[in-house]
């Protein structure tokens, strides 16, 4: 199994919330750094308490696992990194596509290829890079 574990600069906690919306998910798990055993939490830097250490949204097709990075460090998520989505479903996956296109950038419409019955890449808001397609 190979699942997709994301990074962000301190808005983990939104991006979980906006996956759960997307894929119709179950309230994600989320653990912030406040959370960990008091002497943990002394080797953590300060304004990094209320920061996610770890977040999973379960969707129906699998994990989405995400975190903050450390006050002082950010991530830029890579353009050359996309995360697939495959179903059989066509209405799913148009209702996926259009609320990972929201407040985002659709790169190619979801339309039928030669190769799929419905295939289509966007931006979402956090500037994640997703093909949505139909397996065939």
């Amino acid at each position: 199994m190979i699942e997709v574990y994301l990074s962000f600069n301190g808005n983990a906690a939104e991006a979980a919330a906006f996956y759960q919306q997307v894929f119709d998910a179950p309230e994600p798990y989320i653990m912030r750094f406040s959370d960990m055993p008091r002497e943990e939490q002394e080797q953590t830097p300060p304004g990094a308490e209320d920061l996610v250490m770890y977040a999973n949204v379960k969707t129906y097709a699998g994990d989405i696992m995400m975190s903050d990075m450390m006050p002082g460090t950010s991530v830029t998520p890579n353009e050359g990194v996309w995360i697939t989505f495959s179903h059989e479903d066509l209405g799913r996956l148009r209702k996926h596509f259009d609320a990972l296109a929201k407040d985002g950038e659709v790169i190619m419409p979801l339309e039928q290829t030669f190769f799929s019955k419905l295939y289509g890449q966007v931006k979402d808001k956090f500037g994640f890079y997703w093909m949505i397609m139909s397996p065939e």
